[in-house]
């Protein structure tokens, strides 16, 4: 658990060969989180190198200081895409899916295993051969980050849309229908060639 955070530290979250961008972009968002607030973080493999990625970040404010023109921009999204706020999950990712890099790849999968619907069908949406490609050979060399993702997609569709209690007005879904399954069923198809 970490409780500060640096730009230094958020720049981890990419392979070294970004990390001029990532240093800008982890400083950029340094700046706008919450003051006091904590975060894990996870180990996975991007492009064979071990990465650090936020669990949760606590922004303050969307106003990064960059533009879509700077290079940190993307990155930033990236880091965005770990916001407590849905909403900027989800402009963050849509800012992503538009030009996957291998290197966003965590960010996307991480999101498959959590549970606002909208993001995961934009996800889908975003699916090109291309992208799709990008999040396999991702999945290939995190099997054990993948299987966790794989797990909190069961979790959330049984605890979010399977079944309502009455006071709720969520959609359900059945197994077959759910998002996450099917975004699992294609990334598995990529990755390892069967679903």
């Amino acid at each position: 658990m970490l409780t500060e955070i640096g730009g230094l530290m958020l720049a981890e979250a990419f392979p070294s060969e970004h990390r001029a961008a990532a240093l800008l972009a982890g400083e950029a968002v340094a700046r706008v989180l919450a003051a006091r607030q904590w975060t894990e973080r996870f180990a996975v493999q991007v492009e064979g190198q071990g990465v650090l990625i936020p669990a949760r970040l606590h922004f303050a404010s969307d106003r990064l200081g960059l533009t879509e023109s700077d290079e940190a921009w993307r990155f930033a999204c990236a880091l965005q895409t770990r916001s407590n706020n849905g909403f900027e999950r989800q402009r963050a990712v849509r800012n992503l899916l538009a030009d996957l890099q291998p290197w966003a790849a965590p960010f996307i999968v991480a999101l498959i295993g959590e549970y606002i619907i909208e993001i995961l069908d934009d996800i889908a949406a975003s699916l090109t051969p291309e992208n799709t490609r990008t999040l396999g050979a991702f999945v290939i060399q995190n099997e054990a980050y993948w299987n966790t993702t794989k797990r909190r997609v069961i979790s959330y569709w049984d605890v979010y849309y399977r079944s309502v209690r009455r006071s709720e007005t969520r959609r359900l879904y059945r197994r077959d229908d759910y998002i996450g399954f099917k975004l699992i069923d294609l990334l598995e198809m990529a990755a390892f060639g069967s679903a």
